[in-house]
């Protein structure tokens, strides 16, 4: 798959990706589950920042 030379990968994807080349997935599987770990770590970051601005603004407001 050529994914990897279109951006960085997030380590834990890629080992994903890995082991299904060792169970020898279909590439529709592999894109599935890319997909879906890709959007995973987005809505963490998008937590992560949201949190970290809920206390910003506590912060400032006392």
């Amino acid at each position: 798959m050529g994914w990897d030379s279109q951006k960085a990968m997030h380590p834990t994807i890629r080992k994903c990706l890995q082991h299904l080349d060792v169970i020898q997935a279909d590439d529709k599987t592999k894109q599935i589950v890319y997909m879906y770990m890709e959007t995973l770590l987005r809505e963490r970051d998008l937590l992560a920042v949201s949190k970290e601005q809920s206390i910003e603004s506590q912060i400032h407001n006392q």
